[in-house]
């Protein structure tokens, strides 16, 4: 009996240990190699900004929004600015405590300008030109329509195109540069005043011109250290009068003209060149640091008074003494016939016997200044030609600068 019972417990125990390893071997999962985690989306290139288009000039208006810089080859007397929309502002050395903005036809004039900025509304087609030289550079370009008056009487002027317009009426003199005639400026309605240097001996006209608002400024091509500098002013009167295509091109043509010439050798003469006052006697012969003196040695000449005031343009006023002394032995003589007028050697010698001396006047090497020499800054480059053109062969009588005397 005991045995039985010994034999039931054990197979109890066997039957419990069963259901024990059992219930261990559902309760704990297999063991299974990790899974991989599901790849993330390609993450989405952000889009780059667009870019903001440059303002066209239809875009721009009553705002400066800068464009760039003229770029000069050797003027140094103006600036010159250009903005988009057409907007251009200009300095010129005569005036640095101002600077005046060019406003194109139909734009707005922008807000906020400073109070030393002139403004000039285009299109600017009623100005009084008291410059000569630089009337010749509007001329050249086609610009005379946009002059209204002229500071120099009709018996003044050598320019064709402005004879014509004075006897036609459609240019007005309104007197010169220390008297001009206010009543006519402002009746006429003036936008633009355009002066020389002279202008700054007389500051009640300028305190007048303030006085009835009219905008003006001095130009001072006349301190150009280059001949072509001064013909360079020709593109800040491009802007003003709305003519840039073609002020650009007619300076690109008097540089290649000079240019031309200068590239060629020296030809080794001297040159003398002066005038003679009609009333005193006195002689003017051209500094050594004036633009004459360069164009001279530019026209592969050289100038035989280059060591006088060789710092300063214009003219050195000296006697006849001193030129004989100095020009006996040039090569050349250009006569400016400015003044004192010559038409013949005849009448060099009749007025000085000393003129006889001249190797110059010896050998036929005497050439006077056609009438619009001294005004024409248009010019300047056919001039280089010209006195290349005689220096290199003594034989040519006439050109459009230079008349040789019989």
């Amino acid at each position: 009996m005991k045995a039985r019972i010994y034999k039931i417990t054990a197979l109890l125990l066997a039957l419990l240990m069963a259901l024990a390893l059992t219930a261990c071997g559902q309760g704990t999962p297999a063991q299974s190699e990790p899974m991989e985690a599901p790849a993330a989306p390609p993450a989405e290139t952000p889009a780059a900004p667009e870019a903001t288009p440059e303002p066209t000039d239809d875009d721009v208006d009553g705002e400066l929004v800068l464009d760039h810089e003229e770029q000069l080859q050797y003027a140094s007397q103006f600036t010159l600015t250009h903005y988009k929309g057409g907007y251009k502002k200009f300095t010129v050395a005569n005036h640095e405590d101002r600077e005046f903005l060019l406003v194109p036809e139909g734009k707005s004039v922008p807000e906020g300008l400073a109070e030393n900025v002139v403004v000039l509304q285009q299109p600017l087609n009623k100005i009084c030109m008291c410059s000569t030289g630089m009337v010749s550079l509007i001329d050249a370009i086609g610009g005379l329509d946009s002059v209204a008056t002229v500071g120099t009487d009709v018996s003044g002027w050598y320019i064709d195109n402005v004879i014509g317009r004075l006897e036609a009426g459609t240019i007005q003199y309104s007197g010169n540069y220390k008297e001009p005639d206010f009543e006519m400026l402002t009746a006429e309605g003036i936008q633009l005043e355009v002066d020389t240097t002279m202008l700054n001996s007389y500051p009640e006209v300028m305190e007048k011109y303030d006085e009835l608002g009219i905008p003006y400024f001095i130009e001072s091509s006349s301190k150009e250290g280059h001949p072509l500098g001064r013909v360079e002013w020709v593109k800040l009167f491009g802007s003003i009068l709305g003519l840039e295509e073609e002020a650009n091109a007619y300076f690109g043509e008097q540089a290649a003209k000079v240019d031309a010439v200068t590239s060629t050798e020296k030809c080794g003469k001297t040159v003398a060149m002066f005038y003679i006052s009609s009333s005193s006697d006195k002689v003017y012969a051209r500094n050594g640091g004036d633009y004459m003196a360069a164009m001279i040695g530019m026209a592969g000449g050289e100038y035989i008074m280059a060591d006088v005031e060789t710092e300063k343009s214009g003219n050195t006023s000296t006697t006849f003494e001193d030129v004989y002394a100095r020009c006996i032995d040039a090569d050349y003589l250009f006569y400016v016939n400015f003044a004192l007028k010559f038409s013949s050697i005849e009448e060099l010698v009749a007025y000085n016997s000393l003129f006889g001396d001249f190797k110059a006047v010896k050998e036929g090497n005497v050439y006077i200044t056609a009438p619009n020499f001294t005004q024409s800054t248009a010019a300047i480059a056919g001039i280089i030609e010209d006195m290349h053109t005689v220096l290199n062969d003594p034989a040519v009588e006439t050109t459009d600068s230079l008349i040789k005397l019989k």
